[in-house]
């Protein structure tokens, strides 16, 4: 509390600040600095370089990482937390990936965790299994909503969203051919895979073409949607796939959910935690087409789920709960 009455406002150098995930989170009483602009996007942040520390007078009130850390090695993510010790500047982690979503061996990506949470004065996470693998005292904060507004669709689509195939998506035509095959003979309906028009997607599309003259899938080949679009299409779903061979926590889930949809999820990370109602997330063997048919099978015929709860005051909690790790870590 300031001399006039007025309350402090905390100052936070965030990486990143303005990712649509940490703003929602940002309490009122918190003022980000902005990220850098490099090439019109935010990383690689200068701020995880050791020296950019050296000479800084404006120091924040405290470090949030989140994520954009992925071009560290092991002995720079040390010598960034040993900057940050030199400078008494504390920092607050949240582990969003256990496993890096993009990398295929994780051995680096365990290596500077370990670094970092040796480092943090507060170690965040956002579910209950994911706290489980870290050590203990990690703070539970769930993920907030996604959609403000979900559109009120009432959709009975099986939908998979590809996009342009990032690092952790299943890519093999095979897969998506048994699944939808799968899918039809117990429900009458094909799969509807998206997919971005782009090089990465192109061998993909052509492999499933068959299918869908067979009738067994839908391909729906789109350039990026606009997020309104993209709920609605999600929205038309009874149930969505998330097709991943690896990571930890899923803003994609969250969507769904905040749409009233059911998620088929694999069991290689933390998908299932973030479930508000049970019914809601079916786990398959990650990598499994059959197993996948089966979770989507079951969504589908048990129908849609509301969200189970009230997004407005977890929203309000989540931000209160980030403002009281703030405030202990800074003194203030």
């Amino acid at each position: 509390m300031r001399a006039d009455g007025g309350v402090d406002t905390l100052d936070v150098l965030s990486i990143p600040a303005g990712h649509v995930y940490t703003q929602a989170i940002r309490p009122s009483q918190v003022t980000y600095r902005p990220d850098p602009d490099i090439d019109g996007q935010w990383w690689p942040h200068p701020a995880l370089d050791a020296d950019w520390w050296h000479a800084r007078t404006d120091l924040p009130d405290l470090v949030h990482l989140h994520f954009g850390f992925d071009h560290l090695s092991v002995a720079d993510t040390r010598a960034f937390a040993q900057a940050l010790r030199e400078r008494n500047v504390p920092l607050v982690l949240t582990v969003h990936d256990l496993d890096n979503p993009h990398q295929v061996d994780q051995a680096e990506h365990h290596g500077k965790l370990r670094v970092l949470l040796d480092a943090a004065a507060a170690r965040l996470t956002l579910t209950d299994t994911a706290a489980a693998r870290l050590r203990p005292g990690a703070h539970v904060i769930p993920h907030p909503r996604v959609v403000a507004d979900a559109p009120a669709n009432a959709g009975t689509a099986v939908g998979v969203f590809l996009k342009s195939l990032r690092a952790n998506v299943i890519t093999d035509p095979v897969f998506y051919r048994i699944l939808a095959r799968t899918l039809h003979r117990a429900t009458g309906r094909p799969l509807s895979v998206h997919l971005h028009e782009d090089a990465r997607t192109a061998h993909l599309i052509h492999d499933l073409a068959r299918e869908q003259a067979a009738g067994f899938l839908e391909l729906r080949v789109h350039s990026p949607m606009p997020d309104e679009t993209l709920h609605r299409a999600v929205g038309n779903c009874s149930a969505v796939l998330l097709p991943y061979l690896r990571g930890t926590h899923s803003g994609w889930l969250e969507m769904c959910r905040d749409l009233g949809v059911g998620v088929a999820v694999p069991d290689c990370g933390m998908y299932a935690g973030q479930a508000d109602d049970p019914r809601a997330v079916r786990e398959y063997a990650t990598g499994d087409p059959l197993d996948a048919a089966r979770a989507l099978i079951h969504l589908h015929e048990q129908g849609r789920l509301p969200y189970a709860g009230d997004r407005e005051r977890q929203l309000a909690e989540i931000r209160q709960a980030h403002l009281q790790v703030y405030r202990e870590v800074s003194g203030r």
